[in-house]
């Protein structure tokens, strides 16, 4: 669950809390922010934080593998994650973020980052990804 302030036209302003310290801001029971977020190191193990919102920590798994572990679990696997790296690749190879696992947990996704042009697995240095969903 989470702390929940969802603006409604029959209702108005409603607001519900459970404890977890998960903030939802939704529009007619649709949540419109992030429920997690991070930056992380790719090229240490386990992946090191720099920032982040929701993420306990971040296990590497091998080269350009990475699982992003919530700190409260999402609702649903119905959620969208939004990737981006840099650094790790050469230039005009820069590295790419494949695209997500079969989305199946709540508690974390996996990423995985490839070069773009020979599409080997690299650790960039810089790994960003936001998560939203209800």
């Amino acid at each position: 669950m989470a702390s929940i302030i969802n603006a409604s036209p029959s209702n108005g302003i409603v607001q519900t809390a459970d404890g977890s310290g998960v903030l939802k801001c939704q529009a007619n029971g649709v949540t419109t922010n992030a429920l997690a977020w991070v930056n992380f190191n790719g090229t240490t193990s386990p992946g090191t934080i720099r920032s982040a919102y929701n993420v306990g920590s971040v296990t590497k798994n091998g080269t350009g593998d990475y699982t992003v572990n919530f700190t409260n679990a999402l609702t649903d696997t119905n959620y969208v994650v939004l990737s981006a790296s840099e650094g790790g690749g050469s230039v005009g190879n820069p590295p790419y973020q494949r695209g997500n696992y079969p989305i199946t947990s709540t508690s974390n996704v996996r990423l995985t980052f490839l070069t773009y042009n020979a599409g080997s697995f690299v650790d960039p240095t810089y790994c960003c990804a936001a998560i939203f969903g209800n």
